[in-house]
């Protein structure tokens, strides 16, 4: 499988790390739905939650609400972070485009001091918030979409 969507209800705590061994990681009392190249994974009221993935995935859609995220030892094609309220995403050790969805919320991007990065603002409303220097030939782009959001991004 390459392509995963994720639904995460209730506040949690999230770990998305990397498999090297081609195997994925997923707590005991979910709901997956496999079909080819795609799983469906949907987690209900777990506060910790740890999912593992192979390391090289094509997309990964986490659709999240108030949670802590962190994401590390990943290359994907896409990231697609479809957030509500106020969620924190740490990044480490990964590769490829992040974007991050938000009607009237607010998100917290931490990064490493060596991540190279550019951003994108699509959507009416919506701004971003950081001092970290941006580098435009850099793949790994940063795109915050939605309304009336905010993306503030800063170093760990």
């Amino acid at each position: 499988m390459r392509d995963y969507d994720i639904k995460i209800n209730g506040t949690s705590n999230v770990t998305v790390f990397g498999t090297k061994d081609n195997t994925i990681v997923i707590p005991s009392d979910v709901k997956v739905d496999a079909d080819g190249n795609r799983a469906d994974i949907d987690i209900g009221n777990v506060s910790d939650i740890k999912l593992g993935i192979p390391e090289n995935a094509e997309k990964i859609e986490l659709n999240i609400a108030d949670s802590d995220i962190s994401v590390s030892d990943l290359s994907f094609e896409k990231l697609e972070i479809d957030g509500k309220g106020n969620i924190t995403i740490s990044i480490d050790n990964t590769s490829g485009p992040v974007d991050i969805n938000m009607i009237g919320g607010t998100a917290t991007l931490i990064v490493s001091k060596d991540f190279r990065f550019f951003t994108e603002i699509k959507g009416m409303g919506n701004r971003i918030e950081s001092n970290i220097t941006e580098d435009r030939s850099s793949a790994d782009k940063i795109e915050l979409n939605g309304s009336n959001s905010t993306l503030t991004i800063r170093y760990n």
